[in-house]
Formats: C-alpha cells, structure tokens, sequence
C-alpha cells in the first residue's frame, strides 16, 4: 500500500498528467494550441519564480484504506540553475536542492545527510523545474480550449490536456519509476488543467487527478500548483553541509 501511494506522488509531482484512456484522444482545439504555444514562448523566457504544492492522495486495496497528504513551496532560479524545495507530511518535513546538474534530498532521522543524484543532461536544465515541465507536458500533447475563468477573483484561461502513456513516460525520473514497477497498464486515468494569464501568458495555476492501480490497490491524487513572483530577485542558498554529507546510492532504509 505504502509503494502505491509513493507512486501516485511520484507520477503526479514528476510528469504531471492528463487523460490517457486506450483510446485516441480527439484533435487538439486550434486555441488550445495557441495558447499553450504562446506559454511556452513566455516560460522559456523566465529566469526564476516561486511555487506553492498542495496533494491529496487516497489508496485502497479493498479491505483498508490510506489517506496521505503533502504540501509544500519552493523556488526556483534557472539562470543560476538551483531549485530549492521542501515538502512537509503529517510526520517529516523533508528539504530538497538542485544545484546544476547535481539533486540532493534530505534524509531522515537517525541518519541525516542528503541522497544525491545527477540531473539529465540530455534536455535544457529548465525542464527539469515543475513550471517547465507542465508546460512540456501540454506542449507534447493533445489540448483543447476551456475558455475564459474566474481565478482568485483574476481572470484567467484554462487549458486542459491529454497526453499518451509514452508522453508520460519520457517526463518521468526513469530510475525512481523503476523502482516503483510502474508500467503503462497501472496507471488508469487522469485529468490534467492550466491556468493561464491571459495578459503575459504566464502558467497561474496547474492541477491533475490521477488514478493508478497495482497488485489489486487503487490509489487517487490531486496536486495542485500555483506559481508566482515571476523574475523577481531569488537568492537561493545551499547549506554547505548539503555537500558534505551526502549518500550517492540514496538515503538509508529509503523502501
């Protein structure tokens, strides 16, 4: 149960998602093209913002059930290329860094330290922020146009998306999915929406509903993101003992 629900996070924090049924999705909508078009013209352009993380995830195998609940912020400086993180659940607050091309995420008590691992070099290093890589996500799949909406008393465009498995699979970590056994017939529906600014163009808000199977468990996520402080100034330190004392093979009694 406990893997299930660890990979439900990991699929909804890493890929993002939308519907991917076995059947085709129906053409894109021509607005929906546009302005996901026009995002992703604005967003490459973007050299640092904040985001705030919300996730609710509910599995089940029938006999029990297990509710978990995440939440967090962080930031992010592309041109410095570092991303600092932290994400807090009922019992650990764990801290998380991007420095270039080196990840480091905090370990538990009594051990401590960071796990770390390199970031691919094989696509811009700003694809691997959780802005950039909504934005991918919809950028490489079906889109249609929802139309103009209320959001927070701001208006605002909504675009919703359908990506295929193999769209999926190519934005997630490879080696954390392997060690999940995620495959493409455990992964079951989801639904995916953005929210744009229809003045900059700039992502407001992202939010997805996942459905994922395994071994006979269900387990359902919705995360939600709001980004914001676009190119403001964003001083991201590293404390130095996150270099010092580090686990290359991941942290101790991770399951």
């Amino acid at each position: 149960m406990r893997r299930l629900v660890l990979a439900v996070c990991l699929v909804s924090l890493l890929a993002g998602c939308g519907t991917f049924l076995g059947e085709n999705p129906p053409p894109s909508d021509e607005r929906a093209v546009a302005a996901v078009e026009e995002a992703n013209s604005t967003v490459a352009a973007v050299e640092a913002y904040r985001f705030e993380m919300e996730m609710h995830v509910t599995a089940s195998d029938g006999e029990q059930s297990r509710t978990a609940r995440v939440d967090g912020d962080g930031a992010v400086n592309v041109s410095a290329k570092r991303i600092q993180a932290t994400t807090r659940t009922q019992d650990q607050t764990v801290e998380s860094y991007v420095d270039r091309y080196r990840a480091y995420q905090g370990c538990q008590d009594p051990w401590g330290g960071y796990a770390v691992e390199n970031v691919s070099r094989s696509e811009p290093w700003a694809t691997t922020t959780p802005l950039h890589r909504q934005v991918l996500l919809f950028d490489r799949s079906n889109v249609y146009w929802r139309g103009n909406t209320t959001l927070d008393g701001n208006r605002t465009v909504l675009v919703t998306a359908s990506p295929s498995a193999e769209t999926i699979e190519s934005l997630m970590n490879r080696r954390q999915a392997g060690d999940m056994e995620l495959n493409r017939g455990s992964l079951e529906n989801a639904t995916a929406r953005l929210w744009l600014d229809p003045e900059t163009n700039r992502p407001v808000k992202s939010e997805l509903t996942i459905k994922i199977s395994q071994r006979g468990a269900t387990a359902t996520a919705t995360i939600t993101l709001r980004y914001t402080d676009y190119d403001e100034p964003t001083e991201i330190s590293i404390p130095p003992e996150v270099y010092d004392d580090t686990y290359e093979l991941g942290c101790p009694g991770a399951s």
